[in-house]
């Protein structure tokens, strides 16, 4: 018997399994496509960054304007409090103030519902705004007679002790603030303004008084007498040179506190009645708001205002091609780069026009003055 030596399967050939790799070429389009989905991505996301800091950047400057101009207007809103029906005779004097607690301790103050200082060469202004916190209410007061420490008014009622005073008298007109010390005297209308320390009537401890000085006070033959109340303000509104809108109440305090940052502008005008010419008629009209210091303060009706905010993000392009303007978009601000420098620049960072601005105005009428004049 004989056995083959061959397989069943002779003649089949095994299977082959074809295998294939990128070529160059392909990964390098690969590559290429790839890198330009990148680049999209990156200058997609660079649009979207800018844009969200421009609108994150644009409120913040928004909410910074609109925290000024609403402190601003709030100080305003209380200008003239106290002596309201002040003499046309005595409205806008120098008063003499003394304070033992600040560096400069003897200083004066204008005895004005609102002072405008106007900044040089289109330089942010500085506004002063005077009123007092008496929570009783006193009509004008004369002063029957006087010596450097006692004041002898008609009453003494609602003058309290720890009250600040402005006395106004003798001729010419003269006008010095004092600290209500003593209003003991049996008399019922003498008031003393010494150097002795007093008991309080708001607090009840004993206080040393800083408002009086201890040289020799002034005597008035004549005058009239008004309460500013234990905390009268006297706030001075100005811009720092890092573009942050301060407030100090000059008559007591040494130091300024910060109300909003990324102010760059502030700018105000008096609205005085016949300032233009015309015979007074109880009313502004536009060719009746002044830079100008009243020379009659009691025509003064109004205060206007004007903050300018501007937002931190710098842009790549222009984006503010001309000036912003206020008062009914009539005036345009005087722009400064960030160096101080006016006009453009070719340094992109510091050039004005590469920022976005908002600006924020209120007209304030002077109530207390316009209510006073009739009381």
């Amino acid at each position: 018997m004989q056995i083959s030596k061959h397989h069943s399967w002779r003649g089949k050939s095994s299977p082959r399994t074809t295998i294939r790799g990128f070529s160059i070429i392909e990964l390098l389009i690969g590559m290429v496509l790839g890198l330009l989905a990148i680049i999209a991505i990156f200058q997609i996301m660079s649009v979207w960054e800018s844009r969200r800091r421009t609108i994150t950047d644009g409120n913040s400057a928004q909410i910074a304007g609109e925290i000024a101009n609403l402190e601003l207007e709030r100080d305003l809103d209380q200008s003239g409090m106290g002596f309201g029906n002040v003499s046309a005779a005595t409205i806008g004097c120098s008063v003499a103030v003394h304070n033992a607690s600040l560096a400069t301790a003897d200083f004066s103050i204008r005895f004005s519902p609102v002072e405008i200082i106007n900044g040089a060469n289109g330089a942010p202004d500085t506004i002063n705004v005077l009123y007092g916190s008496s929570a009783f209410s006193n009509n004008i007061q004369k002063v029957e007679s006087s010596s450097n420490t006692t004041k002898v008014l008609q009453y003494r009622a609602g003058f309290n002790m720890g009250d600040l005073v402005v006395v106004a008298g003798n001729s010419p007109v003269a006008c010095t603030l004092f600290e209500v010390t003593d209003n003991t005297v049996n008399d019922a209308k003498t008031i003393g303004h010494g150097t002795a320390s007093y008991t309080s009537f708001y607090t009840g401890a004993s206080v040393t008084p800083l408002m009086n000085s201890a040289t020799a006070g002034v005597a008035y033959t004549t005058g009239e007498i008004y309460n500013l109340g234990p905390n009268a303000q006297r706030t001075q509104w100005s811009i720092s040179s890092a573009s942050v809108l301060t407030r100090i109440n000059s008559l007591r305090d040494s130091t300024v506190s910060e109300v909003s940052e990324g102010v760059v502008d502030l700018q105000a005008q008096y609205g005085v009645d016949g300032s233009d010419g015309s015979a007074p008629n109880g009313h502004i009209e536009a060719s009746e708001w002044t830079n100008t210091t009243p020379t009659d303060w009691s025509k003064l009706l109004a205060v206007r205002v004007a903050v300018l905010a501007r937002s931190s993000q710098l842009e790549k392009d222009t984006v503010t091609v001309n000036a912003p303007a206020w008062a009914g978009n009539s005036i345009p601000f005087v722009m400064h780069n960030l160096d101080g420098s006016t006009g453009s620049t070719s340094v992109i960072a510091n050039d004005w026009h590469h920022y976005r601005y908002r600006v924020y105005e209120s007209t304030v009428p002077m109530r207390n003055m316009i209510w006073g004049s009739t009381s």
